[in-house]
């Protein structure tokens, strides 16, 4: 293969050299360019370090050295903190009067001047809702499996459990809150376990909450594996970051769409992987 001729050596240069000189020629000028291009890239970055400050990145000012300037502080502009006058309100959107479990009616006595007995009602009040959370019971339902001998051939036979019921003692709906706790919010499986006694009422230990972790885990792997499909018909969105599980180093895969995202941790970040 005949070697390139680098573009700093003269034509005529190049062509009274030997081929083998050539090729040395060639070697040496690209590997001294790349060489450059890396130093000045590292260049680049040193002085891009250099001119950090805490204008334009997240240090803190006092790593400010004394040539940076500060900008002046702007001057006070008089005004009262807070909204300013004729700035329009912002207030939570009230519910239909349909959607409200319960109106109370007020309605004043008598005149607030002359103390006349006042009646009526107003077509267009005052309405102001407040929003509460009811107090936190748990809702418990016992399952009594009657055990019962045949008079005729003695034998027991137990009562079933109704379709739908899983053998488990906790519902799906608290199965779901508990591993929304650790899952979706970040907890600690022990500040999860918190929550579930001081909010709602229900002691759990540590391996419970895991326990639940796993079943809710198992009941949406089907819906799971599903979007890992659908997602590979769409146009989307593919992004990977490192992630760690276990102290060992994975790769945390999200693809995302219109309708949905999936997320996907792996053991590696190639081609095939993904």
């Amino acid at each position: 293969m005949t070697p390139k001729r680098p573009a700093i050596v003269p034509v005529e240069v190049w062509e009274q050299a030997p081929e083998a000189i050539q090729v040395v020629m060639s070697a040496m000028v690209a590997s001294y360019e790349q060489r450059i291009a890396q130093l000045e890239a590292e260049v680049r970055e040193l002085t891009a370090r250099l001119n950090q400050n805490s204008q334009n990145s997240s240090k803190p000012p006092s790593s400010d050295g004394p040539h940076v300037k500060r900008k002046p502080p702007k001057p006070p502009s008089g005004r009262k903190p807070g909204g300013q006058l004729g700035h329009p309100p912002y207030q939570r959107a009230l519910v239909p009067v349909g959607d409200v479990d319960k109106v109370i009616t007020c309605k004043p006595e008598q005149c607030r001047r002359c103390g006349e007995r006042l009646t009526g009602s107003d077509p267009a009040p005052w309405r102001q809702q407040i929003v509460e959370l009811p107090p936190v019971r748990p809702h418990i339902t016992e399952y009594q499996r009657h055990r019962l001998q045949c008079a005729h051939c003695g034998i027991t036979t137990c009562g079933e459990l109704p379709a739908g019921v899983a053998s488990t003692c906790y519902g799906p709906r608290l199965a779901s809150v508990v591993a929304l706790c650790p899952g979706g919010y970040r907890m600690s499986k022990r500040m999860a376990a918190n929550f579930c006694r001081e909010v709602l009422g229900i002691e759990f230990s540590v391996g419970e909450i895991s326990q639940l972790e796993q079943t809710v885990t198992n009941a949406v792997a089907p819906a799971v594996e599903e979007a890992a499909v659908y997602v590979q018909s769409c146009a989307l969105n593919i992004d990977e970051t490192p992630w760690k599980e276990r102290g060992k180093r994975r790769t945390l895969w999200t693809m995302v769409t219109t309708q949905l995202s999936v997320f996907a941790i792996t053991s590696g970040r190639s081609v095939a992987v993904l």
